[in-house]
């Protein structure tokens, strides 16, 4: 996959994300008001917290599609971190609100949740599942953090899903506090899903090497070029959906400059067709005494 193809892909999953999450925040929280349960009121508010951590990744990845400028040199990545952070921020205080309400329920006796409330919790369950095995596997292809921050967030949502029909259908068995209970485990999943994506967000901004499997891909297209006797050091950062490469090669002692620098060429050449390889820096050392 091209990285031009790989974000057509990941701003499309984006919008289909947006457009879903607006839909079920509507439903749940007109049936969760309609239907007297809390649990489903507080699934349509991570809903809510949904489109708006969605319209943060359009906006990130938007951003971080823009060319490197005479500001940016190495492009503008990182603004998918800054918006994965965005989507921490909601869904913290998208959870703390639920668990406010939720605290507020419980102890009353509330008339039980309708069963037409407890449909469409279920019902939601299995497409937001759905939606958070797909984004998964398209964040793997294209490295987009932004989209597996969706993933998680779509993960979350389908097992607050869950938690949301379970607490409707005890609270219509017999078991009262049985929504405002779910409506509270739902706030506890959500606030987790926003520490997980900070985590992840503050762990891009670090620069993270790449992963093991990526490195080594790397050493061995280096290693096979001709005339590449040895990789002195390898160095790797992630960049947002991107890979940066800093490398030293070691070549014959008895090249002339010039070849020295076709050969750096061809590497630089090579590894620009690894998979999310953005960048390369060569830098060419003599190849110790007796190396051919």
């Amino acid at each position: 996959m091209t990285a031009i193809e790989g974000e057509r892909q990941n701003r499309q999953a984006a919008r289909q994300n947006l457009l879903f999450n607006l839909f079920l925040m509507v439903v749940k929280l007109a049936v969760g008001i309609l239907g007297r349960s809390d649990a489903l009121v507080a699934d349509g508010l991570h809903s809510g917290a949904d489109v708006l951590s969605s319209l943060a990744v359009m906006v990130g990845l938007a951003i971080s599609g823009r060319p490197p400028d005479s500001g940016h040199h190495y492009g503008h990545a990182k603004a998918e971190a800054i918006s994965q952070k965005v989507v921490a921020v909601v869904l913290l205080l998208a959870g703390l609100e639920v668990a406010n309400a939720a605290i507020a329920g419980l102890g009353t006796r509330p008339p039980a949740p309708s069963w037409l409330a407890f449909g469409v919790a279920l019902g939601a369950m299995a497409p937001k599942a759905v939606m958070a095995v797909q984004q998964r596997r398209l964040a793997k292809r294209t490295g987009s953090h932004g989209i597996l921050a969706a993933a998680v967030d779509n993960q979350t949502d389908a097992l607050s899903s869950l938690v949301a029909a379970l607490g409707i259908l005890a609270s219509r068995l017999g078991f009262v506090s049985g929504d405002s209970i779910a409506a509270l485990v739902v706030a506890a999943l959500v606030m987790w899903a926003g520490v997980d994506v900070f985590r992840t967000a503050a762990l891009d901004l670090m620069d993270p090497a790449a992963d093991a499997q990526s490195q080594e891909l790397i050493r061995q297209q280096v290693l096979a070029t001709e005339g590449v006797l040895g990789l002195s050091s390898l160095r790797t950062r992630v960049n947002g959906a991107g890979i940066f490469v800093d490398l030293e090669i070691e070549v014959s002692r008895d090249l002339s400059l010039l070849k020295a620098h076709e050969i750096a060429h061809q590497v630089e050449d090579t590894l620009h067709g690894v998979p999310q390889v953005r960048g390369v820096t060569v830098h060419v050392n003599p190849a110790r005494e007796g190396g051919m």
